[in-house]
This record gives C-alpha cells, sequence and structure tokens, in this order.
C-alpha cells in the first residue's frame, strides 16, 4: 500500500477554517486529497455532526417513514427500562431464546438513556461506530498506489462508499455491513486470519450475521476451490428462485432465533414489500444493478488468472466469488440478498482499483452512475428528508447548541 500522501500546511489550515465554517463544506474540500490523515479526521467529524443534525421523524400520516423513526421511539421508551430488565434482555440475547435477534441498539440506547432522552444523542453514537469502521475499511482502496483523483477512481470510490453515513438511519444492519467488510479485507486480503474473532461481534449488532459468520469463517477452508465456485456462480445466476425453497425446507433444523427470521424473511408481507413505491420504475433498475453486479465478477472470472497472480487480490476474489454466488440464490429473499449482496461492492471496487484500472474495461465503470441512478436519487431524498438545510452551512458550535443543548424534543 502507498500509504498516506504528504500533508501541506496549507492544506490543513484550509480544512480547520473551512470546518469552522461548515462541517459539510470541509468534507466536500477534503475529497480532492481524500488519503491524507486530516481527510480521514474531518470526513469523521463531520459524519459525527450528521449523527448529531439527524432528524428522525417519530411518524408520517401515522406510519414510521424511516427506519430512524422507529429507533427513536424505541431510544426514547428505554427511560423506563432499569438494570435489571436490561441485563435480562442481555441474557436471553446469548441464550439464543427467540426474543433478542441482537443487542446493540439495546445496549447503546439503555446507557444513553440513563443521562438524557434527546435522541440526536442516540445518533451520534451510532454515527461515531459507524464512522470509524467505515474508514478502516476505506483506508484499504484509498491508500492504494492506482488511486487518485480521476473519473474512474471517484466512481469506484462511490461503489466502494455505496454504504454511507445515511444508513445510520438502520443503525443495526449497516454498521454490522461495514465491520463485515473489515473483517474480510483483513483476512482475505491481509491474511490476518485472528479478526476472524472480531467478526463474531456482528451478530451482536445485528442477528443475520451469524450467516456472515458462517461464510467467513467457511471460507477459510472453501475459497481455494474456484472451479467450483465458478460454476455455481453462472447457476445461481439462473436458478435463483429456488433458493427460498430450500431456506424454508432447512428451517426445521435452524435454531428457533433463526428459523423465526426464516418466516419473518420468507412472508408473504415482505416478499412483496420490493414492488411498493413508484410502481415498475424501482424494480427495473433494481435488476439492473443486480445485473451489473454479476457481469462485473463475470469479467473477473475471464481474468481471474490476472487477479489471482496479484497477492492483494487473489483470496479476496476467491472470497468474492463464493459470496457473491451465495446470495444470488438468496436474492429473492428481501431485506437478505439485496442487502448483503451490497457487501461485495467494496471488493469488487478494490479489485477492479488493484487489477482492471486504466486498461480496456475502464469504460464499463463509466456506465456505473446510470446504472445505480436510481439509488442515488433516493440517497438525495434520504438527505433531504433527514436533515436540515441549514446544516449544510452551519458551524459545529451551533449544531451542537441546536440539537444537544437546546432540543426540546420536536
Amino acid at each position: 500500500m502507498a500509504g498516506w500522501l504528504k500533508e501541506t500546511k496549507k492544506d490543513v489550515e484550509i480544512k480547520i477554517i473551512l470546518f469552522l465554517i461548515s462541517p459539510f463544506i470541509s468534507f466536500l474540500y477534503s475529497l480532492r486529497r481524500l488519503n491524507t490523515k486530516s481527510s480521514y479526521i474531518v470526513i469523521f467529524l463531520s459524519s459525527i455532526f450528521f449523527g448529531i443534525a439527524f432528524n428522525a421523524e417519530k411518524v408520517v400520516n401515522g406510519e414510521f417513514d424511516y427506519d430512524s423513526s422507529f429507533y427513536r421511539m424505541k431510544f426514547e421508551n428505554y427511560v423506563f427500562i432499569n438494570f435489571y430488565e436490561y441485563k435480562e434482555g442481555f441474557i436471553s440475547f446469548l441464550a439464543f431464546d427467540d426474543g433478542k435477534k441482537d443487542y446493540y441498539f439495546d445496549t447503546v440506547a439503555f446507557y444513553i438513556s440513563r443521562f438524557t432522552d434527546n435522541y440526536h444523542y442516540l445518533f451520534m453514537v451510532f454515527s461515531i461506530v459507524f464512522s470509524y469502521f467505515f474508514l478502516k475499511s476505506l483506508k484499504f482502496f484509498t491508500q492504494e498506489e492506482k488511486f487518485n483523483f480521476s473519473l474512474i477512481c471517484f466512481i469506484l470510490l462511490f461503489l466502494f462508499t455505496f454504504n454511507q453515513i445515511f444508513n445510520i438511519n438502520g443503525a443495526r444492519f449497516w454498521t454490522a455491513a461495514w465491520v463485515a467488510v473489515y473483517c474480510i479485507f483483513q483476512v482475505h486480503r491481509n491474511n490476518k486470519i485472528y479478526y476472524l474473532l472480531l467478526a463474531l461481534i456482528t451478530p451482536f449488532i445485528h442477528g443475520t450475521y451469524w450467516i456472515f459468520v458462517f461464510i467467513l469463517f467457511s471460507s477459510i477452508f472453501l475459497v481455494r476451490y474456484n472451479r467450483f465456485w465458478t460454476i455455481l456462480f453462472f447457476i445461481s445466476f439462473l436458478a435463483s428462485s429456488l433458493a427460498i425453497e430450500f431456506i424454508k425446507l432447512s428451517q426445521s433444523y435452524l435454531p428457533e432465533f433463526l428459523s423465526k427470521m426464516v418466516d419473518q424473511y420468507t412472508s408473504e408481507e415482505n416478499m412483496q414489500k420490493g414492488w411498493s413505491g413508484f410502481g415498475w420504475l424501482p424494480e427495473v433498475f433494481k435488476y439492473l444493478v443486480i445485473f451489473y453486479t454479476n457481469f462485473l465478477v463475470f469479467l473477473f472470472i475471464r481474468h481471474s488468472a490476472e487477479i489471482k497472480s496479484n497477492i492483494k487480490t487473489e483470496r479476496l476474489y476467491s472470497f468474492l466469488l463464493m459470496w457473491v454466488t451465495i446470495f444470488n440464490f438468496m436474492m429473492i429473499i428481501p431485506s437478505l440478498g439485496n442487502r448483503y449482496i451490497q457487501l461485495s461492492y467494496p471488493i469488487i471496487a478494490y479489485i477492479w482499483l488493484v487489477v482492471f484500472y486504466r486498461n480496456k474495461y475502464d469504460y464499463v465503470i463509466l456506465f456505473l452512475p446510470l446504472i445505480f441512478v436510481w439509488e442515488i436519487m433516493r440517497y438525495f431524498r434520504y438527505y433531504k428528508d433527514t436533515l436540515d438545510v441549514s446544516f449544510y452551512f452551519s458551524s459545529p458550535v451551533y449544531i451542537v447548541y441546536k440539537y444537544l443543548i437546546s432540543f426540546n424534543g420536536m
């Protein structure tokens, strides 16, 4: 890895001045020299201030419009939970009882509710944990020798960081996602097997990550079978509809808490959720993204010899092939396959940067913003709905005063 870019006094001074004016403006400026320690500090602090300013309305039109609304309601109810009840819930989680799938939110909510009922503190803590593992993962990408301020690199950067700070909205799954990605890079890029222990934390954050733990542990032994996973990859792309039947058949052999999750994720109600929204258009773009992702993996398969000849990408490629194949089969299940496949995006972006950057296939990456245009538009709407416009031009002092000191619960 190339390491950090050398800092310049002028660049650091500009970042500090801009940050005191507005963390968001300083963040935008920092993108031009992303691979510096000062830029990482700006991104980390800007993310925290995003968490502080994050608006979680309780209900919209009688329903929870965002996951954050539900988290806010649960957090405000935690004021009435005593330590004995919290401890009993934690024991229930450790015992794999059906009541508690994970305990990350409950733990953060309980301890913050000891001193305040202001939910902005809750999302501030969520942003700290999320951003820490996000930046630890991003460092693998930005410290590569080939990373620069080019259009292709920034499109790949978008793909790598697709799981962005807004996703503290769904704090559990997407925070666990960055912990998982960091573990994947440490285990299969740096060959540090002891990071398997860190992976065991992910089910504490979100209960479905027992799937990730099983796959990551299994991958130590199974990634070597590239020919097998290559064949299965093509089958998975064509026959993913059979996956739900397999999961339902295996339900009776699973622990009770996992069995209930199968019910949740394969219920008729959840199976139909993907078709809500703006008619057929979101579905078209969803399947374009899935096809495009698989096409990128197909290009990797065609040039697997080149990828496997590079020590940085050899095991990552094998893990990617295994991961995408498994979740192609699970793609039919909303909130499972489609979410977990997104953990492949940082791996794809990294392999492309290391092996494919500035070769004849770069034009394929230029299509990515078009393929992801619906997702980009969705994120614009998300930020519009959850941030006051004033945030983008507010100083950190004003943000702290408005949301942490004078906030009145509205």
